[in-house]
């Protein structure tokens, strides 16, 4: 949709995602990272409360049949282990880098000069791939690992959608009453909206991440059925399309197979809601920083350089095999119950694993006291 509303819309909501994320430190990879590495959990509560949230929300949204939600608009595509491959070299790059997709967006907002090199090095990342994507990644990659259409599960299961969604909640929170029980699970509710007892909550520099999952799983959910389903890497790469297409011409950017598919919805090669989108992620962060005193401009000392060059560069590449990013499988993967998302972050989770556990050994901001200087 490429209307003024519809841009509005859009960037209304990365305002909203880039404020909350930066409001509870929310980043994706630090949910399983840190857990491997200091087994703290405290990230992928918020996580685990964002899936359920979604996975809900894309219920109640699929059997009320509000806005255009329906299974067609299901983020779902083709299954094969390239969905494995990429997630696995997505969770090797963002451990690497320090950050998932949107992770990167909210600290570049925050002041982090680190964060948008990798934001750069994803976007020269997005270009490689589009330009060995034919014939060389579909013809002996993206063709012979692929198995099978998207399916998701709305969509095979002779289940009514909120029950099916009502079902995949449970799972999640049937072990979290199991370890801490009614009056620990309710406490543990109680305590997620302390934040609120005191203060202006707009200038804290911390929410509960518990509370932010709940609000983003929310927003997402309404966003699917105003407009899209949320994704970074995807518009991420068409920024990096139109900024090519200043170079060397918008006719190269047409006749790249690659390109060429992810601008035939749009007008023509240029920036449509969901690019202003991701770049309003950055604005909202910007401005809860701002509003927290948390902003502040972090040179990365000079060896830390490679990090986010080779991380980025891994998940701009990774997120276009996978194909998408961790928000984009976590959220509206999750959310529309599609089996390609489900094993993609199957493979963000070994590659975090791999890399956290028998390289770095804890997570990579920890390597230096000061790893940023003024």
């Amino acid at each position: 949709m490429f209307t003024l509303e519809a841009l509005m819309i859009a960037c209304i909501f990365g305002f909203i995602y880039g404020f909350l994320l930066q409001k509870a430190d929310f980043c994706f990879v630090a949910s399983f990272r840190d857990w491997v590495s200091v087994r703290d959990t405290r990230v992928g509560k918020g996580m685990l409360v964002l899936m359920a949230t979604a996975v809900l929300g894309w219920g109640i949204a699929l059997t009320f049949g509000m806005g255009q939600a329906s299974v067609a608009h299901i983020w779902s595509l083709d299954i094969g282990l390239t969905n494995l491959l990429g997630g696995f070299l997505f969770g090797i790059g963002m451990t690497i880098a320090g950050s998932c997709a949107s992770g990167a967006l909210y600290r570049a907002g925050m002041g982090y000069i680190q964060f948008w090199i990798v934001i750069l090095a994803m976007l020269v990342g997005n270009v490689l791939f589009a330009y060995v994507y034919d014939p060389y990644a579909i013809d002996y990659v993206l063709e012979p690992l692929t198995w099978t259409d998207g399916i998701t599960l709305y969509d095979v299961l002779p289940i009514p959608y909120l029950l099916l969604s009502a079902l995949i909640v449970s799972l999640i929170l049937v072990p979290t009453l199991l370890r801490f029980g009614w009056h620990g699970f309710w406490h543990g509710v109680k305590n997620t909206f302390q934040d609120f007892k005191d203060g202006n909550m707009l200038t804290k520099s911390h929410w509960d991440i518990r509370f932010v999952g709940f609000v983003m799983g929310v927003a997402a959910t309404a966003q699917f059925v105003l407009l899209s389903s949320i994704s970074i890497t995807g518009p991420e790469t068409r920024i990096a399309g139109t900024i090519l297409s200043f170079i060397i011409g918008e006719e190269h950017i047409l006749n790249n197979l690659y390109f060429s598919t992810l601008f035939a919805q749009h007008p023509t090669v240029g920036l449509g809601p969901e690019e202003f989108l991701v770049i309003f992620v950055i604005v909202g962060a910007f401005v809860s920083a701002l509003l927290s005193k948390s902003f502040k401009i972090r040179v990365p000392r000079l060896n830390r350089l490679p990090y986010p060059i080779i991380g980025g560069l891994l998940m701009g590449i990774a997120s276009r095999i996978a194909p998408g990013c961790n928000i984009a499988n976590v959220v509206a993967g999750v959310g529309g119950l599609s089996v390609h998302s489900f094993i993609a972050m199957l493979g963000m989770a070994c590659g975090i694993f791999v890399v956290t556990a028998y390289v770095f050994k804890m997570p990579i901001m920890l390597f230096q006291k000061d790893p940023f200087k003024m």
